[in-house]
This record gives structure tokens, C-alpha cells and sequence, in this order.
């Protein structure tokens, strides 16, 4: 089966922990963690389901407060 990789860069991945880890290190040290614990919970309730980079960016704005470093 082929990869869509198009996808795979415009979709957040909530099965794949290097993704939350990427997400998590585009903010301040600082925040790191409330970030990728935000994450988690933001998969385990489905609000990340087909949810976009930019709309997990948005997202974290909305609910933390925190924009990216």
C-alpha cells in the first residue's frame, strides 16, 4: 500500500509519538510539556481526528494560550 505523503505532512498523527514531539518542540522550552500532555488528551478525546497542522497550531493557541517560539 502506498504512503500519501502530501497527507502525512498536512495531517496530524495521533498514533505516531514523534509527531507530538515535533509539535511540542516548535514552543518554548518552557511549555513543552503542558503542550505534548495537551496533545495526548486532544487524541484520546478524538479532537485532533483529521484535524490539520495548522488547525492543532490554532488549537493550542486557543486552548493554552501559547504560540509557537
Amino acid at each position: 500500500m502506498a504512503r500519501d505523503k502530501a497527507k502525512d505532512d498536512l495531517y496530524f498523527n495521533c498514533t505516531q509519538e514523534h509527531e507530538a514531539e515535533y509539535v511540542a518542540g516548535l514552543y518554548p522550552e518552557t511549555v513543552k510539556k503542558e503542550v505534548k500532555d495537551f496533545l495526548k488528551r486532544a487524541c484520546q478525546t478524538k479532537l485532533l481526528n483529521n484535524a490539520t497542522h495548522q488547525q492543532v497550531y490554532d488549537l493550542i493557541h486557543k486552548q493554552l494560550g501559547h504560540k509557537q517560539a
